[in-house]
């Protein structure tokens, strides 16, 4: 109700003037503006959190990759699937790009991305390089995967899913992209479509587009 003179208050103005004399009241009041102050920072607290998300490399529409650690690529040693009784290691990519795609026969997702990796690998002719990791599969079954994809690039048998583990990996296909000097630039979890794989070497790589 608004004031009508000066005997007539409202009841905000009845609650200040007791707490203008009453030493409690005075307490109450000082909590009234304690609890509205602290609600506005509240408020300028979140904006700021929402803009700085949003300015974020991690954030949903930065791009297509995630974890940009420039951690050293953990090394390993696995046996080759496309060239029986040979092994390769790590260290025998130093110098180029490096896309590891961790893969497996059981891997529905799998099925459908590697053939885009597939056409990468081809039309960027050496300028980066592929690895297939077969991880927690059996070398027979990945073998007749590879048959029925037609990959072509490198693959190895990661059969334990030790080297999966290395580089903590929670879930299948994860691909992981690696500098010319062996740190992890980033990686997609999940399958890569053309966009997504155009976007992530472009990332990581600066890689031209793909055709």
């Amino acid at each position: 109700m608004p004031v009508g003179d000066a005997g007539n208050p409202t009841a905000d103005q009845a609650l200040i003037g007791v707490a203008t004399t009453c030493p409690l009241g005075r307490r109450f009041l000082r909590r009234r503006w304690l609890v509205v102050v602290a609600i506005f920072l509240a408020g300028l607290s979140s904006v700021a959190i929402w803009q700085a998300a949003s300015r974020s490399p991690t954030a949903a529409d930065s791009g297509a990759l995630v974890g940009r650690t420039g951690q050293p690529a953990p090394a390993f040693s696995l046996a080759s699937l496309s060239a029986p009784g040979r092994t390769i290691t790590l260290a025998s990519f130093r110098g180029k790009p490096l896309v590891i795609n961790f893969w497996a026969s059981w891997c529905v997702p799998c099925r459908t991305e590697m053939p885009l990796l597939e056409q990468a690998y081809r039309a960027l002719h050496g300028k980066v390089v592929f690895l297939g990791v077969d991880a927690n599969d059996s070398s027979s079954a990945a073998k007749a995967f590879l048959a029925q994809v037609h990959v072509t690039y490198p693959t190895v048998s990661d059969g334990e899913g030790t080297t999966a583990i290395e580089y903590g990996l929670y879930g299948l296909p994860t691909t992981v992209f690696i500098s010319p000097s062996g740190k992890i630039e980033g990686r997609h979890i999940g399958e890569l479509h053309a966009d997504t794989l155009q976007a992530a070497l472009q990332e990581a790589f600066q890689a031209g587009a793909l055709p």
